[in-house]
């Protein structure tokens, strides 16, 4: 266990500064952005999927894969690295397995989401559990970490398609039950984040993709927030790398449009259209 990598969360999580968190995915990524001078990096479960099974965040990945890929990132630097553990993948006693695992692979942080995944049949994506639920399965968190230095964020979607006051019942409630911080998912607007520090005393991590305008970091960082994120152009960009020198590699015309992206190749050999005509006609039927 990286004990290392989590006093340096720890001082990160107890600091007056916001950070912007790096997209690693394997060993050499982590001691790329460890040596470049990022101080955490996140291991999203879109790419660990990717990286392990060529498929979409449909939540195909299992926990051991999840885990294994975990334990490969984190042990080939000292850079604090965040897993997203979604929704713990299952109830309160899966999500026990979830911290312990992840917490013996070396993670310095989890966040756990209250999605209801995978998504159930015919329900819309992204629903989300019961506060009550949701509740549970933090203090259930809490009661499965073994190292105190080990910090559990509890991961809100409630801006997706929710209002502003469903976030912030959301946030009070689980600010009350001892986890080590927030995570927002989607929070796009300067006024709803000065809300939000309202109502919520603890560090907080926001995930936004696209372009959005939160402030200056030290603007975001009187408002609690110690690490942003804004997506995973590093692995996008990676892919892309990959598909053109294996084209040049193999003496042929560049065919890729110039405006064809990382996300549209990852797109188009991840087979999301595949997978998403099987959740149309299965998962979603009409």
């Amino acid at each position: 266990m990286n004990n290392i990598a989590r006093k340096r969360m720890r001082q990160l999580l107890e600091s007056n500064q916001c950070v912007a968190c790096a997209s690693v995915f394997d060993p050499l990524s982590i001691r790329m952005a460890n040596d470049i001078g990022f101080k955490v990096g996140i291991l999203g479960g879109s790419v660990a999927s990717l990286m392990n099974l060529g498929a979409p965040d449909i939540s195909l990945l299992t926990l051991s894969e999840l885990t294994n890929q975990a334990r490969r990132v984190c042990g080939a630097a000292n850079l604090p690295v965040v897993v997203d553990g979604d929704s713990g993948y299952g109830n309160s006693l899966n999500v026990m397995r979830t911290v312990a695992d992840l917490e013996h692979a070396g993670t310095a942080m989890i966040t756990l989401e209250d999605t209801v995944l995978p998504r159930p049949h015919n329900k819309p994506a992204m629903s989300l559990t019961s506060i009550g639920e949701a509740s549970d399965k933090l203090r259930a968190a809490l009661k499965a970490r073994i190292d105190p230095e080990f910090a559990i964020f509890a991961r809100t979607h409630a801006l997706k398609g929710h209002s502003l006051e469903e976030l912030l019942e959301r946030v009070k409630a689980y600010s009350k039950l001892g986890i080590d911080g927030i995570c927002i998912f989607g929070l796009a607007e300067k006024d709803k984040l000065a809300v939000l520090a309202e109502v919520a005393d603890l560090p907080l991590m926001l995930i936004s993709y696209g372009d959005v305008d939160l402030g200056a970091p030290d603007a975001m960082a009187a408002h609690n927030v110690r690490i942003q994120f804004a997506g995973h152009q590093a692995f996008e960009e990676s892919v892309k790398a990959v598909y053109l020198s294996l084209m040049k590699l193999y003496s042929r015309e560049i065919n890729v449009r110039p405006d064809m992206t990382g996300q549209d190749l990852i797109s188009l050999y991840a087979h999301t259209r595949k997978y998403s005509d099987i959740i149309s006609e299965y998962v979603s039927p009409a």
